[in-house]
């Protein structure tokens, strides 16, 4: 918590903050430290991407807010209910197939 914020304090906590760290665990994948690091790159690089696309689009920006959290809501149950492992699991089985690609038998 220091290294991230530079303080510890618990105004330096918010409700938002505290959801943020919790997405990127159940997103990236509880147990695993390769999921912690694909969670949290994936939280930090999702509101980018979405907000590129909604500007492409031309899209208000009480859209674009409101946008990307339905897509964090759609994304925290896909995750819960198909893949309760998250993007650690998905990246290991991607890396057996890709290992086995060329011949499958």
């Amino acid at each position: 918590a220091f290294a991230y914020l530079g303080t510890v304090e618990p105004e330096a906590y918010s409700l938002d903050l505290s959801f943020r760290i919790l997405f990127m665990i159940i997103i990236g994948g509880v147990g695993s430290i390769i999921g912690a690091f694909f969670g949290s790159a994936f939280i930090v690089l999702l509101p980018i991407l979405l907000n590129i696309v909604a500007h492409g689009l031309e899209l208000p920006t009480s859209v674009a807010s409101n946008l990307e959290l339905m897509v964090f809501g759609a994304l925290i149950i896909f995750f819960l209910i198909v893949e309760p492992h998250g993007l650690a699991r998905l990246w290991q089985i991607a890396k057996e197939k890709l290992r086995l690609w060329p011949f499958p038998h």
